[in-house]
């Protein structure tokens, strides 16, 4: 039997400054596998911020964040955990599906 973990995303205590300031102010909270989650909030409130730190690539974040019961940001899940951003990317010509399916080698950085 495979130990699989009960959260898809647990947060801890989550902290992220940019420059002097702290932007995320010690966020805590446990998404369930299988749920579905909104962020919703005015420009600068810190859902790209929160997302980034999700996926791994947010700097100067402190407490813990846990994806499929993995550091966020690690190796084991890059092939299992992505991100979409609202801003078209370089390849405006390709739907979703398309882009998802595109090996990790062409994908623009």
């Amino acid at each position: 039997m495979t130990n699989v973990p009960r959260w898809a995303v647990e947060l801890h205590e989550l902290r992220v400054r940019r420059g002097t300031a702290e932007v995320l102010h010690g966020v805590s909270c446990r998404i369930a596998q299988g749920g579905v989650v909104g962020l919703l909030g005015p420009s600068g409130s810190g859902k790209t911020t929160l997302l980034r730190a999700v996926v791994g690539v947010q700097r100067r974040v402190t407490g813990t964040v846990e994806i499929l019961g993995a550091p966020a940001g690690s190796a084991a899940l890059r092939r299992r955990v992505g991100s979409v951003t609202q801003s078209a990317s370089v390849y405006d010509d390709l739907t979703v599906r398309q882009k998802r399916d595109q090996p990790p080698s062409t994908r623009a950085r």
